[in-house]
């Protein structure tokens, strides 16, 4: 958002604050309706045309916002401006209508299971645009303004579990956990979350801190309730059958006398149920829901149970997921607000090299070409086209050298933050951070060439050096295979610099720096990498989430990880492409971006090949969890789909990572002082 926009909707929150508080003052009557943010909502609800054929914003910007994760890139966050431009006036009654405690809907509830809920849907609606606001006040560094609507979610999501009924408490959840807190760590990720702001959120996060913010155990009751009030509702056998039939089932033989004579077991299932959502300890509560959710398949606990029974432990699963979150986001606020913890040091650098990555990504196809010529062979290129060039660079300014500027100084890099899907090439990611640095170098040598001196390179090798740096820290092996690759260009570029003279002994300890903060036991991250990628395999091919699901997830990782780097990389490209349907490296893309020299056609063609093969046919991951774990390895060998196949050598790019990490300091070295270049050691090719 502009900065007039954000005064202009900075002044009208105030002004709209002002406005309700003499309001409240001039009027009991007032006070009471806005002790109640139902009617606020339906008011602001109708003002954004929600239910009817024309809301104010159409469903594709809905499902555009809904789909936004930070950072944004330049066209999402014009579009972005424009729908918050539009809808100003209805956010202001959003953010009213979430401030207020109290949410009373006034639900009759003698309707039971024929009770309609469609503010639930707009609720959802409202606290998407609200997240999206949090976005651009984060990236903007509207500090006070994001936390402000991060808390307003976490209100929002309060009210919904005020409805005593499951969706209701499962929306609550959705928003007021899942979504704020991924907000809350966003902002703690830009560095925005200091200790009188860490503070302030846990002292207004009240409820949140409560066992069950969103009324779980009331909603388990509530849902016992309206079952217990439709049965009742019904005066005839037919009655019934339209009741179950509405539930998408068949009430078989069932009679309207048999279904009311189930009524006091159906009132025991509930309190039941609800006792296991209230009790802390989730073991003990997932074993007592399985029981239930067991004994109402089988029909043990009479018809209405088969029939009527929510799936349970997918809601626990739900709320535990949320209670989660919030505990760790409370801990997390607590160490900052006891300075144990400081902004600078959790400012995460993945979001700024995910922005630097877009910028690069965004730079015409020739242009790029025009970029890769300007940094390995100048001569080259054509005047008009080294001119371009020159000037994109300095037009990528924004877009790209800052990012990676304020990247560099960050001391955390966790990608997980930007929510890919898991397993993942980040091909669009890596293709563009690698020509991101690749912008840096270019206009580094360029500086080099325009003065004939080499140490206008330094600033550049730093940059690509740190960047390269950051990616290790996060260890997956397509970010070790391009964390290698940026270190091994820097490199190229402070010789190629050297010809032109000595860097000097400053320039030279700035290098020293940089390099030094690589580590030299696993430099780049291949190993660790292959260790985590495959976690991150087997942890997302299984659904079990029970207390001994870690060990069988550690004993599992260890079976792929024991088959080598190779092998894991060859199975995490298999399961990207066939089943997240990752966009793949591709030859025609773009001289920056280009991932080709990693993966190569060949192997590409291999990994296709070997998802087209295991069409409908059983996997490594179908094995159970359960087995000892030696069946567990033939199994699994049996049924590798890229057994044999030669996909990365990551042998070899392990064996050289050692060489090309010392070749950088050697390269420096010789760089300080001499103008001869052949004191360093080549590049491993």
């Amino acid at each position: 958002m502009p900065a007039s926009t954000h005064e202009c909707a900075g002044f009208h929150r105030r002004l709209l604050t002002v406005v309700l508080v003499l309001a409240a003052s001039l009027a009991s009557t007032a006070a009471r309706a806005q002790d109640n943010a139902a009617p606020l909502w339906r008011a602001a609800f109708k003002a954004a045309g929600y239910g009817t054929e024309a809301p104010l914003l159409a469903a594709e910007d809905q499902a555009f916002i809904a789909d936004l994760n930070p950072p944004l890139g330049e066209e999402q966050r014009a579009r972005l401006d424009g729908i918050l431009q539009r809808t100003a006036e209805v956010r202001q009654q959003f953010e009213a209508a979430a401030r207020v405690k109290r949410c009373d809907w006034e639900l009759d509830r003698s309707k039971g299971f024929e009770l309609l809920l469609p503010h639930l849907g707009q609720v959802r609606d409202a606290a998407r645009l609200l997240r999206a606001q949090a976005m651009v006040e984060m990236e903007d560094g509207n500090s006070a303004d994001a936390v402000a609507t991060i808390l307003l979610l976490g209100n929002v999501g309060v009210q919904a579990g005020q409805d005593s009924i499951l969706i209701s408490s499962l929306v609550g959840n959705a928003v007021g956990a899942l979504q704020m807190t991924e907000l809350a760590q966003s902002a703690i990720d830009w560095g925005a979350i200091d200790e009188k702001s860490a503070q302030g959120m846990l002292d207004a996060m009240g409820p949140l801190k409560s066992d069950d913010p969103f009324r779980f155990a009331d909603a388990i009751q509530g849902e016992g309730k309206m079952m217990i009030s439709s049965i009742n509702g019904c005066k005839s056998d037919a009655e019934l059958q339209r009741l179950i039939s509405t539930a998408g089932e068949s009430a078989g033989n069932l009679t309207l006398e048999q279904a009311k004579a189930d009524l006091g077991g159906m009132r025991q299932i509930y309190d039941r149920a609800a006792r296991a959502f209230a009790n802390p300890d989730p073991n003990a509560a997932i074993a007592e829901l399985q029981r239930l959710e067991q004994q109402a398949g089988s029909g043990r606990t009479g018809a209405l149970a088969k029939i009527f029974m929510p799936s349970l432990l997918s809601a626990y699963k739900s709320k535990l997921k949320g209670a989660q979150e919030l505990a760790l986001l409370v801990a997390k606020l607590q160490k900052i607000a006891e300075g144990k913890e400081k902004p600078a040091e959790l400012r995460n650098a993945a979001l700024l090299l995910a922005r630097a990555s877009a910028g690069a990504r965004s730079v015409p196809d020739d242009v790029q070409d025009s970029l890769e010529l300007m940094r390995v062979a100048p001569s080259a290129l054509q005047e008009s086209d080294a001119a371009r060039a020159a000037e994109i660079l300095l037009r990528a300014d924004r877009s790209v050298m800052q990012p990676l500027a304020q990247a560099i100084v960050c001391r955390r890099c966790d990608f997980a933050v930007l929510r890919h899907p898991i397993p993942t090439f980040d091909v669009r990611l890596l293709g563009g951070l690698r020509g991101a640095t690749r912008m840096a170098l270019a206009d580094g040598l360029h500086h080099v060439r325009e003065r004939t001196d080499a140490a206008a390179i330094v600033p550049a090798a730093v940059t690509a050096y740190r960047v390269a740096v950051l990616l290790a820290m996060d260890p997956s092996l397509p970010r070790a295979a391009v964390s290698h690759s940026i270190w091994r260009e820097a490199t190229a570029a402070v010789q190629e610099a050297a010809k032109f003279g000595p860097i000097g002994k400053e320039g030279a300890d700035e290098l020293e720096r940089a390099l030094a903060t690589m580590g030299s036991a696993d430099p780049f991250g291949f190993r660790k990498g292959a260790e985590e990628d495959a976690k991150r395999l087997v942890a997302n091919a299984t659904a079990r989430r029970d207390a001994t699901a870690k060990e069988a997830i550690a004993e599992r990782a260890k079976v792929l990880k024991q088959r080598g780097p190779g092998a894991v990389w060859a199975y995490m490209a298999f399961v990207a492409i066939g089943r997240n349907k990752d966009p793949m490296p591709d030859a025609k893309d773009a001289g920056l971006v280009r991932l080709t020299d990693i993966y190569p056609q060949a192997s590409l063609e291999a990994i296709n090949a070997a998802v087209a093969q295991a069409q409908g046919t059983e996997l490594g991951e179908d094995v159970p969890f359960d087995l000892p774990v030696d069946e567990q390895k033939a199994r699994l060998r049996r049924l590798d789909p890229v057994r044999g196949v030669k996909f990365i050598d990551a042998s070899t790019l392990m064996a050289n990572a050692g060489a090309d990490y010392m070749a950088a300091f050697d390269a420096v070295k010789a760089a300080a002082s001499a103008a001869a270049p052949a004191a360093a050691q080549p590049v491993t090719k």
